[in-house]
């Protein structure tokens, strides 16, 4: 305790305490709107295809796994000196010997590459929601608008500071009348071929044009879906026909009755497979943004810094359990219910 008590640990709480209160009074930042689906970004569209932030963040994510994997390869040395070579060689071993326990050297071989694309994808999406920028810089947008596109029925204020707009904490909340009467005229500029404008916009929404990708459920429902029916065609190219006897009177307990009711289990866990895979990786990353988003409106100083810290090691953790999960899913196809084998 008097450690705490000496003039410099003394000084630093007494300004960390400072800038709490200075940002619970004056430093004061809305509350972004949540919401479920990606939002398409105005005016930016390929055709009758409407893109979306969540879908430029999957393109980003993916640039970046790209461009970090060429300059890895770029210029391969036995003995390497690049330093992103021998990270990228270290992370290799490290989970082909992980991969290498649980299934087996010739599985871990096959299927690590696999296993390692899924992670780091998954892994630089996760932790975009953590970058100055993303979901803060975006589309300025009346609150009308949003509501007639998206059913946002809350928005701010805006003021101007010098060349950048931003929004105020001065919150607007459309009452059903509104709503009703936007409702109308949206669908009679709609009607007439135009788009609906508000004459005087009641409050403005922010449209980012980055979203961390894995808060969008489309994503994360199509990786868990893609997982799923590639383990079906390993199951397949690996056993042949017998794949197919996990799902129609298995050799489990040599009591057909009883393997009948097992096989059935089986293929309705082939949905809760892409249930759980899906919902968990979006339900933790999507909550932590939103913890994010609360905790910089409650206080905008120093108390979201604890969060970040723990946004980063989930970011990481769902990257892994969906890419160990993978390579379960892939090593279990592999495994014949026919009979002819010991387990």
């Amino acid at each position: 305790m008097s450690k705490l008590l000496r003039p410099k640990p003394l000084a630093l709480i007494i300004g960390g305490i400072a800038l709490l209160v200075i940002s619970i009074l004056f430093v004061r930042v809305p509350l972004p709107t949540i919401l479920l689906p990606g939002e398409a970004i105005p005016g930016l569209s390929i055709g009758n295809f409407q893109i979306t932030n969540t879908f430029v963040a999957t393109i980003l994510a993916d640039i970046i796994v790209l461009v970090l994997a060429f300059l890895a390869v770029r210029k391969m040395e036995d003995v390497p000196e690049s330093k992103l070579q021998n990270i990228f060689e270290w992370v290799y071993e490290i989970f082909e010997g992980m991969l290498t326990d649980i299934g087996g050297k010739e599985k871990a071989k096959a299927w690590v590459g696999v296993f390692l694309t899924l992670l780091l994808f998954l892994l630089f999406a996760n932790w975009m929601e953590l970058v100055p920028g993303i979901d803060s810089i975006g589309v300025i947008e009346p609150v009308e608008v949003a509501y007639a596109e998206k059913g946002v029925t809350v928005g701010y204020g805006i003021k101007h500071l010098g060349p950048f707009i931003t929004l105020t904490n001065d919150q607007v909340k459309l009452s059903a009348e509104e709503r009703e009467a936007i409702k109308k005229e949206a669908e009679e500029a709609e009607a007439a071929g135009e788009k609906y404008h508000p004459h005087e916009p009641k409050g403005y929404v922010l449209t980012p044009y980055v979203r961390a990708a894995t808060t969008d459920l489309n994503l994360t429902i199509g990786l868990a879906l893609l997982v799923v029916i590639w383990s079906h065609v390993i199951g397949f190219r690996r056993l042949g026909a017998k794949y197919a006897r996990r799902f129609a009177l298995p050799v489990i307990t040599g009591m057909k009755p009883i393997d009948l009711f097992v096989g059935i289990l089986e293929f309705i866990s082939e949905f809760a497979k892409v249930i759980s895979l899906s919902f968990r990786l979006f339900g933790n990353v999507f909550a932590g943004q939103v913890l994010l988003f609360v905790m910089a409106f409650l206080i905008s100083f120093l108390l979201p810094l604890p969060f970040f810290g723990l946004e980063l090691f989930v970011g990481f953790m769902q990257a892994f359990v969906f890419a160990i999960l993978t390579f379960i899913y892939f090593e279990q196809a592999t495994h014949s219910h026919a009979g002819d084998e010991h387990h």
